[in-house]
C-alpha cells in the first residue's frame, strides 16, 4: 500500500491546495492520502492569522469539505486532537504503526525543502517516509493571509450575516449566498473582491457582504 500524507496549516485552504493532493494522488500512485491540519504549526508558533481564518473551527470544517472531493484522499484530524505544537515525526510514526509494511510519502510544497533539517527527528523522520515536494501555486494561503494584512480588513460585525455565509459554503455544495462558485477553492472572498483589495481607492464590502475594506 502506498500512502500520501499531506500536512500543514491550510490556513486558510485553498485551491492550490486541491490540486497538489491530486497531483499527488496521481503521480504517486497513491492507494490513500491522510490530510493532516496542524494544530500548530511548529514554524508558525506565536503568529496570528485570525484576519484570513476567521475561525479556526470554520477553517477546519472548509479543510475537511474541500477534500471531500478528491478521490482517496481522507481528512485526518488527530494532530488538532493531540493539540500543542504538531510535529510530523509524530503523526508519521503513528501513521506507520497503523499500516506496517505500506510505503509512506510525505507532501510538503518547494518552499519547505530548504527548512527540512530543522524538522524535528528529521534523520529518523527520512527513514519512514519518502519527501516529495511540489511547487505552490501564485495563490497561497500566505499571499492570500499578505493582501489581507496590506489593508483594513474586518469581518462585517453582522454575526448573523457571517454565519449564514459560513454556513452556505458548506451546506450549498460550495456557494455562498451570493452565489459565486468556491468550489474547489472553498475560500471566500471571490476574486473580484481580492481585486478590489489590490485597489487602494476601495472602500466596501464584498459580494457575500461577510468582509468589510475600510
Amino acid at each position: 500500500m502506498r500512502i500520501g500524507l499531506y500536512g500543514g496549516s491550510f490556513n486558510p485552504v485553498h485551491h492550490g491546495h486541491i490540486n497538489i493532493a491530486r497531483r499527488a494522488i496521481a503521480e504517486l500512485q497513491l492507494d490513500r492520502l491522510i490530510v493532516l491540519p496542524a494544530a500548530v504549526n511548529p514554524f508558525k508558533v506565536g503568529l496570528d492569522h485570525s484576519v484570513a481564518a476567521l475561525n479556526r473551527d470554520w477553517e477546519l470544517k472548509l479543510v475537511t469539505a474541500a477534500f471531500a472531493a478528491v478521490e482517496k484522499a481522507v481528512v485526518d484530524m488527530r494532530e488538532v486532537n493531540r493539540g500543542g505544537v504538531s510535529y510530523a515525526i509524530e503523526t508519521v510514526r503513528e501513521v506507520a504503526a497503523e499500516n506496517p509494511g505500506a510505503e509512506l510519502y510525505y507532501i510538503i510544497g518547494e518552499d519547505s525543502v530548504e527548512g527540512l533539517p530543522r524538522w524535528k527527528e528529521i534523520d529518523e523522520l527520512k527513514k519512514l517516509v519518502t519527501f516529495k515536494a511540489y511547487p505552490r501555486t501564485p495563490e497561497s494561503s500566505t499571499a492570500i493571509r499578505e493582501l489581507f494584512n496590506r489593508r483594513a480588513v474586518t469581518i462585517n460585525e453582522d454575526e448573523k450575516l457571517a454565519a449564514a455565509v459560513r454556513e452556505g459554503v458548506l451546506r450549498k455544495n460550495g456557494f455562498c449566498p451570493c452565489r459565486l462558485p468556491k468550489n474547489p477553492e472553498f475560500f471566500c472572498p471571490c476574486e473580484e473582491f481580492r481585486a478590489q483589495l489590490a485597489d487602494p481607492s476601495f472602500s466596501g464590502l464584498c459580494h457575500c457582504r461577510l468582509y468589510n475594506c475600510k
